[in-house]
């Protein structure tokens, strides 16, 4: 996917993220807050997000299903330590879009025909806290590590003991 793609994706989310914590689906705030509800409480918010996708993917609007997807793993990666990595590498990619936020989000008001909530305009720029990219590497760094990367041996299957 493009840059441009993961704009539109970054500002579709904030659109379903904004509106599904006004409608008490998902705690208010939990981007940018370090303290989350209980894990039974993200688990129902997780079978919310779930439905919420699956019915946008029903109706064909794939790029909102891809947005509430990408809410759905958010809250997941925030919900089980275990997953933060993932939940990293996700918005990594998805930070990308960034420069393309604010025109896709005008496109979509223009699209509408009627404007966004304001919380949508004053949030687009937050990340979730604990999924933040890492800091970006050195370009001294990435060379000497995607060099070592590129003389490991490429994995194999085992020989087959049958003969």
């Amino acid at each position: 996917m493009t840059d441009e793609d993961m704009g539109i994706i970054v500002a579709v989310a904030t659109v379903i993220r904004v509106n599904l914590e006004d409608q008490n689906h998902l705690p208010k705030g939990f981007f940018e807050n370090s303290k989350l509800p209980p894990p039974q409480v993200l688990s129902k918010n997780i079978l919310d997000l779930a439905k919420v996708a699956r019915h946008f993917e029903r109706l064909g609007q794939t790029t909102d299903a891809i947005a509430a997807i990408a809410v759905l793993n958010t809250v997941r990666c925030l919900n089980a330590a275990e997953l933060r990595d993932l939940g990293r590498a996700m918005w990594t990619e998805l930070a990308r879009g960034m420069p393309f936020v604010e025109r896709a989000l005008g496109d979509g008001e223009a699209k509408k025909g009627e404007p966004f909530p304001k919380r949508v305009w004053s949030e687009w720029k937050k990340l979730p806290a604990g999924l933040e990219p890492p800091k970006s590497q050195s370009k001294s760094q990435s060379k000497s590590q995607s060099k070592s990367q590129s003389k490991r041996k490429a994995a194999t299957w085992p020989k087959s003991t049958n003969t």
